[in-house]
């Protein structure tokens, strides 16, 4: 009598397959991101108590003006390139039932190496306190019941940003669990009850939160890396969350972010963006403003070379631009 097994021999799906990636990386939005013709160079900075220093004064007839000056120095960046390579057997590619696209999976894998390693980059750089002329210790406030001290931290802190810069913060970054205990806060659901619709119900989101505190955006890091070494059994996996101070308890940055790279203003930080190590006899397989992925053939092992990589150099530039909070839901 036949069977099940052998009425129907096992195929491939050809509408899913099962793989892993973080689709939230933020890195790219943390800091604007200026494009560069050399792989490291400098720049001008100003020294703030000359901008701020009140001066003028009113001048007598046949008198000069009050005269004054003003402190300029320089600070430097390096661009380095990140990369990451993924062979692809020619065997692969002409034996790979569908929907397995060998080549195309390999652009994709390779270009998540290098997001993720801009990701822990940037992360690394923001979650840092000691980067910081001011942070503060969260202490647990910002858990998501009536006791919340989210908004009073934050507008506190605007007003200390704006008396060290002349200008007040314009961008918060947090961490997706800092984010989900904010979601629930009493007095922000409370100041955004009547916004929603029957069809649309009222929801904390990151673009309510930019309203509510007068920012221009709301960054939401939620991507993953694992710590584990890689092992043969393919078991190894301990997820890290990348956007916390100290590992599990919350994290958030409020700063002020220029929106386009300017001069004479000041910003938290900037990425610096270099290209030059691109060859015009490469293949490019996909390529954006930061990153691109060549490829090429090695006759030796029959494989395409599925490269990915950036050149880049993320760097603090205005430390009194931003307040870091830590521990912000546990203590």
């Amino acid at each position: 009598m036949p069977t099940p097994k052998t009425a129907h021999k096992d195929a491939a799906l050809t509408n899913i397959s099962v793989g892993y990636k973080s689709p939230d990386f933020i890195a790219d939005r943390v800091f604007p991101n200026v494009r560069v013709t050399k792989q490291s160079d400098y720049f001008f900075t100003f020294n703030k108590g000359d901008m701020f220093r009140n001066e003028a004064d009113v001048r007598g007839p046949g008198t000069s003006a009050v005269r004054g000056d003003y402190k300029l120095s320089s600070s430097t960046y390096g661009c380095k390139e990140y990369a990451f390579a993924q062979p692809v057997p020619i065997e692969l590619i002409r034996n790979a039932d569908a929907p397995l696209r060998p080549f195309e999976t390999g652009v994709g894998f390779a270009t998540r190496k290098v997001l993720l390693a801009k990701e822990k980059v940037v992360s690394d750089l923001v979650c840092t306190a000691a980067n910081w002329t001011t942070s503060d210790d969260a202490a647990a406030g910002w858990v998501g019941d009536s006791s919340s001290t989210f908004i009073a931290d934050i507008l506190t802190q605007k007003e200390v940003i704006r008396k060290l810069i002349g200008r007040y913060p314009n961008c918060l970054t947090m961490d997706a669990k800092t984010f989900k205990e904010v979601k629930q806060t009493p007095d922000i659901l409370d100041r955004i009850k009547y916004t929603g619709t029957q069809g649309k119900p009222a929801d904390v989101s990151a673009q309510t939160l930019a309203q509510l505190f007068d920012l221009d955006e709301v960054l939401v890091g939620s991507a993953i890396y694992s710590s584990d070494e890689e092992v043969v059994a393919g078991t190894d996996f301990t997820a890290v969350d990348l956007w916390e101070t100290n590992a599990t308890k919350g994290a958030a940055l409020l700063y002020y972010r220029e929106p386009a790279p300017a001069l004479e203003s000041p910003s938290a930080g900037y990425c610096f963006n270099w290209n030059g190590s691109e060859s015009p006899e490469d293949a490019i397989a996909e390529s954006d403003a930061y990153r691109s992925v060549r490829y090429w053939w090695d006759s030796d092992i029959k494989s395409y070379l599925v490269e990915a990589s950036e050149n880049f150099d993320a760097k603090i530039v205005c430390k009194d631009a931003g307040c870091l909070f830590y521990d912000t839901i546990v203590t």
